[in-house]
Formats: structure tokens, sequence, C-alpha cells
């Protein structure tokens, strides 16, 4: 049997026109529990500091980014806001989505526990928990009967919600959003669902929001840099549980005895936690990063001077730098070619390395992590320009499962033949045994603090933050490129130019006390220490000759 309508009363309607201006009026009268004197309030309990929930509510942004600790209302308050907007817009409709069906009932049970025995209860017609949740309120006025519905929806088997791809409305809240992997896909996608009007004509609100802990994800907190540099369109919050007073102090003692203490920058303040450094220790990392790079690039574009290069997006940061080539001074150039765009895995990405003081001191004086538009050639293009610009002894690219043969390919069309510094690109093979040599390399240059990039390009240092080998598989959607591409030069520039004594003990240990297929060499260019030697199992078979020749056969 269908529900009976709700008819608004003119005082209602009187409280709902008030409520425009400040939704608490809205939430007093018609989240009113029976026996109460006060309905349910946005930031009830919480400090001044901590206030966020209206400020979210009544925002004009359109891409809001909550990433906040425990027990700060991200849930209710986020459902509690749809449902005042589906009350005070006609035809509205909001879609809740998170990594799994229950996740997102969560929101659905916290709806339905605050409206029991309210006038706002009254206005549910529908409440289906399948195929999956969904609340239809309605009410009428006069002879005018207006709806709106909240659906609550998992981002199905795919994980980038592939299920929804035909829903259109005016919100979208993605729950928990970062314990999912290719957020910035997903972001890519929810986002076009947004567009486009009611069937009377009302534009939809086209807001799309992420509450979430502070999750060690890298889309996430480019997502969340991107709306806070949007000073039109971003709004972001960072609260921290402890501006939540309905939390009791010894619930937070709690908490603060039990959760790790550097687990709870992610549970509890609501702040960016640094990578576990799973692989690659966080002090290690530290080292790596050079404020003095930054500084060059930074005077460099300051002064004018030509072959300085800095460019930004607000979701990714720096993504390309360059200090240009010097004279007399030797440089490797490494990339992992890719049809994607930064930051999402599989983005094109070219480092250039100075290896004149190989190797005690490599820094990278040019990176590029681009967009490659679903094509090879915007990597084969930047490639070919850096070959120019640096003419370098060595270029080499990951020749890995679905860009084996890439290496051969482009040196027919745009190397052999054409007088660069390289007759060619050489191909390097992440496959078996080879991947854990290329990363004990990069483990060991970042232990020597060999190699080092400028601090501003945040992405490197977030990717070996959180880098973890478990992860890294053909399948996964976590962004590597950087990592692999830094993994590349470090095994390259140790292979030519030998190992810095910082590191010997490091990688004998790594190796099984076995340093066989690394031929190491002292500034002349002359083998040091023992005869060159070429080994089947060493990814590259190695003869050397005289540095000068700037040649390596592999």
């Amino acid at each position: 049997m269908a529900q009976e309508i709700y008819e608004l009363s003119e005082a209602e309607m009187e409280i709902i026109s008030a409520s425009l201006n400040d939704p608490n009026i809205f939430f007093d009268y018609f989240f009113r529990k029976p026996g109460k004197e006060v309905g349910w309030q946005l930031d009830y309990g919480f400090t001044e500091k901590g206030k966020w929930q209206k400020k979210m509510c009544m925002a004009t942004q359109s891409f809001i980014v909550a990433l906040t600790g425990i027990a700060t209302g991200k849930t209710l308050g986020t459902v509690m806001s749809a449902s005042y907007h589906a009350v005070t817009t006609p035809g509205f409709k909001f879609l809740n989505v998170a990594k799994e069906a229950w996740q997102s009932m969560l929101m659905y049970k916290a709806l339905l526990e605050q409206a029991e025995g309210t006038i706002f209860d009254k206005m549910i017609i529908e409440r289906p928990r399948s195929p999956y949740p969904m609340v239809k309120i309605a009410y009428r006025i006069g002879d005018r009967v207006i709806a709106s519905t909240l659906e609550y929806m998992s981002l199905g088997e795919s994980g980038q919600g592939d299920n929804i791809f035909s829903w259109r409305g005016d919100w979208i809240n993605i729950e928990e959003a970062g314990r999912i992997d290719a957020l910035a896909q997903l972001v890519t996608m929810l986002v076009t669902r947004l567009t486009g009007v009611t069937a009377e004509g009302r534009s939809f609100l086209g807001r799309l929001s992420l509450i979430s802990n502070p999750w060690e994800n890298i889309d996430l907190w480019n997502l969340y840099s991107m709306a806070e540099s949007d000073e039109k369109d971003g709004l972001v919050f960072s609260i921290d549980t402890a501006e939540n007073k309905n939390v009791s102090q010894k619930q937070l003692d709690m908490q603060m005895k039990l959760i790790p203490e550097d687990q709870r920058a992610r549970f509890l303040s609501g702040k960016r936690p640094r990578g576990r450094g799973t692989f690659f220790p966080e002090k290690i990392v530290d080292m790596g990063e050079s404020q003095v790079l930054s500084q060059s690039v930074l005077d460099g574009i300051a002064q004018g001077l030509p072959g300085y290069e800095m460019e930004i997006l607000p979701n990714n940061g720096v993504w390309s730098y360059r200090i240009p080539r010097k004279d007399g001074r030797t440089y490797f150039i490494l990339g992992d070619p890719g049809v994607g765009a930064a930051p999402a895995r599989n983005a094109p990405t070219i480092l250039v390395f100075d290896v004149t003081d190989a190797p005690r001191v490599c820094p990278i004086v040019c990176m590029w992590w681009g967009n490659g538009c679903g094509l090879i050639s915007p990597f084969i293009a930047k490639m070919v320009e850096l070959i120019q610009h640096y003419a370098p002894m060595l270029a080499g690219i990951d020749n890995t499962a679905t860009q084996k043969n890439t290496a051969e390919l482009i040196n027919l069309e745009y190397i052999e033949g054409k007088g660069y510094s390289v007759g060619q690109i050489r191909g390097l093979d992440f496959s078996g045994g080879r991947k854990s040599t290329y990363l004990v390399s990069a483990k060991l240059a970042l232990e020597s603090n060999s190699i080092t990039w400028a601090s501003m390009a945040t992405a490197i240092s977030a990717q070996l933050r959180n880098y973890d080998p478990a992860n890294d598989k053909a399948n996964s959607r976590l962004p590597q490129d950087l990592v692999a591409t830094l993994a590349m030069g470090s095994f390259a520039i140790r292979l030519y130019f030998g190992f810095n004594e910082n590191a010997t003990g490091a990688f004998s240990a790594a190796n099984g006390g076995n340093d066989e297929g690394l031929v190491r060499n002292d500034r002349t260019g002359e083998p040091s220490g023992r005869t060159p030697r070429t080994f089947e199992r060493n990814p590259w078979s190695v003869q050397r000759q005289n540095r000068s020749e700037r040649a390596i056969n592999l």
C-alpha cells in the first residue's frame, strides 16, 4: 500500500523559507524527536574551530574534500545536509558511493535512525534496501507534489563506478575516499554525472564531495590540494577529533593509548600522514629532497634565464621542472612510457640525472610526469626533445610486458641515424628477479644520499614513501611510475659507475654478499679493482669501454 504523501502546512513552508539562510532552523523542526525540546543540529558539540558541517551544507563551491579524524561527523553531517537539500530543492537527487555496499549503507542507516519519529519520517514514501538502499521523500503543497531521492551504492566489481555511469543528479559523495584505488580516475568519471537539468528544467547543483580519514593515498591528497587551491569552486576541511566535544576525554584518552603514534595523524588529527615507508624508509626519502635544486629552478625562472622551466597543476603540484644542460656535464635519461595522465598509474615519466660526479652525487635535474592523452606519442616527443637538449651518455626506457620492444620501435623511427649523442635508446626489463635488483639499487642510492631531486616535486617523495612491492602488480591502480623510473636510473648509474662507498655494505647484504655483475669504475673511466666482465644473469650484459667513447654495449 502506497504511503500517503505528507502535506506541508503554511507554518512549515515558512520554516523551510527561513531555513534557506540557516539550515539548523530546518533541522530543529523536521528532525526533532518526540519529547525533545530541540531537534538535531549541524555542528552540535563542536568547538568554534571545529565547526564545519554547516559550512559544507551551505557551500557554494562544487568540489568539497573533508579529510578529518574519527568521530568528526563526516557520514552523518553529509547525509543530513543532503536531506536538507532534498526538502528545500525540488527534484533533488543525492548519491553516496563507497568501495563496498556495506560502507555506503552506513549512511542510509544513519539517516533513518535520525529520522525515526520525526516530521521528516512522515515525508519518506520509500526506503528499500534492495537492489540498493534508497530513501525517497515527497510532500505536497496544494496540488503540487515535490519528490527527491537519496541513494546509496557501492562502486561495483570494477571499483570504478561503472554500475552507476548512467546516473545523473545534484550531489555525489564519495564515502571514505582514501580507501579507493585510482581515486583520481573515479573522480573524473563521477564528475560527468553532475551535468544537465531536471525534468522541470532546473540545473543540477553539480556538487562532488569526498569525505575520509586521511589515508595514505596519493590521489586523495592531490585532489585535496586541487580543491584547496581553487578559490572559486574548491572547499576543504581538516578537522581534529578533539574538536568534537561529543567525544569524551575518556574516549579520546583510550584512542591515544591504543593507536600507534605513527598512525594518529590518520585516525585523529585530520592531517596528512606521511607514507609508512614500507620499502623506502621515510628517513632516506627525506634525505633525497633537495631545497637547493628547488631554489635553483625558482631563481633561474625569476631571473629569466633560458632553459629553466617549471609547470604546476593544482592536483599534481610540480609535475615538470628543468635545469638546463651545462657544458662539460654528463647526463643519463631514463623514462617509463605511458599513455595515462598523472597522477594516475601509467602516466608517461622521464627523469634526467646529472651523472658528472657519479656515483657520489647524481641530482635529478629534469622531471617530466605528464599526460599521454591515451597515446604513446607525447612520451616519444618529450624523450626526443630531452635527448636533443641534454646530449646524454645514456638513454633508457622500461621495456617490460606490454611495453616490450617499445625501445626498438622508437629507435627505428626516431633515434637511429639522427646524429644524436646516443645511437639507441636502451630497453630495461623489470620482469622476474630484475625488478628487485632495480629496487635495491634505488634504495641504496637513497641510503647513500647520492640521488636527489627538487623538494618541490613532492610526487617523487610521495610515491617512494607509499611504495610497497607487494602492491605493485600488473593489475594495480596505484601509481608507481616515478619509483620505476628512479629505480632504472639508480641501476644504470650503479652499473656504469660502480657503487657509492657509503652504500657498499648495504648492497652486499641485500644481494646475499654477492656484487657480481656490477662493474666498479674510478673517475678515469677505467675499471677499478677488477677486470670488466659480462654476466648473463644481469639485466644488462656490460662490457666497459673507455669512458670517453661514451658507449655501453647491452
